[in-house]
């Protein structure tokens, strides 16, 4: 893999909306299948976060490619059923579609073998698409696919959108994890998220989650800064103050997804405006929770019920 630049400055924040109040979202991205004990879910950590960032009121857009096979086929097909946009999903005859073996372990927490190449290791960005996403207020996008130097360049083209929102999830997948190149993505984002043994491996601290931050922040340069601490919640830090999300107890099925729902519902705080970030991480550490419970990252459920006003299981 050739030497990337990490001297590239992080985007100017100005987040604005459509004249209808409707936010939009780019996620970038890889699209998949993860194959799980209980069967083939439909995943990918971008693909899910748009898929809980619609169904929470945002316009979200998918970008990403799937193979000209039945799970291509299939992918397209859930995402309509979705009410998911698949403008921006190309299809190819070249490569397959994603496909993730999933492995979970007695707590719920799983383990990942990820097929390479795949459909989602070519993702075009076209000119006419950076002209219709370049009034979106934000860009979700994150490490897994940036494993091949192609996605690398075109999503260049994505955080080169000036006055965006820039959302670095962070997700680090053995043997897909270059950490050069998750700081050389970082300097360029406004916002990271990641996990607590993301932040670890990232640092090398092991002597608590704030001075771990606080070290991160001060090599990447970003000054706010999420993680999640599975069944502790969430802490945001932001401009040097901190923020706890408390996690509800539940009946863990899988945590496939749980941290892209946390991130879905993170985003829309932010794309609202809504500063007291106590109650917003709490909103999260709801949502996140309740995919925990489920087999899947993409369960239905009722916005309205969950997580803003109560939580409800199966």
């Amino acid at each position: 893999m050739q030497k990337h630049d990490s001297s590239l400055p992080p985007a100017r924040l100005r987040v604005s909306s459509r004249d209808d109040g409707m936010k939009t979202v780019i996620c970038f991205g890889e699209v998949l299948w993860d194959s799980m004990p209980q069967g083939l879910f439909l995943g990918g950590a971008p693909l899910n976060v748009a898929y809980h960032l619609s169904r929470l009121g945002c316009e979200a857009l998918m970008v990403s490619t799937v193979g000209d096979d039945v799970l291509g086929e299939e992918v397209l097909d859930r995402m309509k059923a979705f009410g998911l946009s698949t403008e921006h999903i190309a299809v190819s005859g070249a490569l397959r579609t994603g496909l993730v073996k999933v492995q979970l372990d007695r707590a719920g927490n799983a383990s990942y073998t990820i097929i390479d190449p795949a459909a989602w290791d070519k993702i075009d960005v076209p000119d006419d698409l950076v002209r219709k996403t370049s009034s979106a207020q934000a860009l979700v996008f994150g490490s897994l696919a940036m494993r091949h130097e192609h996605n690398i360049h075109q999503l260049s083209r994505l955080l080169d959108l000036p006055g965006i929102l820039k959302v670095f999830d962070v997700n680090l997948r053995p043997p897909f994890d270059n950490m050069d190149l998750v700081f050389a993505l970082a300097r360029r984002a406004d916002v990271l998220k990641l996990n607590e043994e993301e932040l670890s491996r990232l640092t090398g601290l092991e002597s608590g989650t704030e001075g771990a931050v606080v070290d991160l922040a001060r090599r990447s340069g970003v000054k706010r800064i999420c993680v999640t601490l599975a069944a502790r919640g969430a802490l945001l830090y932001d401009n040097g103050q901190w923020f706890p999300g408390k996690a509800e107890p539940v009946e863990v099925r899988d945590t496939v997804g749980a941290g892209d729902a946390f991130l879905a519902s993170f985003v829309l705080s932010m794309l609202s405006g809504r500063v007291d970030y106590s109650v917003e991480m709490a909103k999260a550490c709801r949502l996140g929770a309740f995919i925990a419970t489920q087999y899947g990252a993409t369960p239905e459920y009722d916005p309205n019920v969950l997580p803003y006003t109560g939580m409800r299981t199966k």
